[in-house]
């Protein structure tokens, strides 16, 4: 299996000759930006590699979406919905195990 995502899909253009509204709020940063601003915020360094394999592991579950490639050959990523997808996917879990938690203390009564 190769390592690089499949090609996204080709951009659509609003009739009117423009970008639709809604990619002027989209939020695109390929990998070096991503790991700036993760290392910015969160005060460690991330290896560009290793953070851009989980990038694409990310992408196969649907939790960041790979947009395009560029001219340098580095990954474009849209982490728009990314915060809200990762904390659903957490949430579940977290739920998952509480009421696995409850119903392992209501049968150990």
């Amino acid at each position: 299996m190769s390592d690089r995502p499949p090609s996204p899909p080709t951009p659509t253009i609003a009739t009117h000759g423009g970008v639709g509204a809604d990619e002027h709020d989209r939020l695109h940063l390929t990998t070096q930006q991503l790991a700036t601003r993760l290392e910015g915020t969160l005060g460690t360094e991330f290896d560009e590699e290793t953070l851009e394999e989980c990038l694409l592991e990310l992408d196969r579950d649907d939790y960041v979406e790979w947009v395009s490639v560029t001219r340098t050959g580095d990954y474009v990523w849209d982490v728009t919905e990314s915060p809200d997808r990762i904390a659903d996917a957490v949430a579940e879990v977290v739920v998952d195990r509480f009421y696995s938690w409850l119903g392992g203390a209501s049968n150990a009564e």
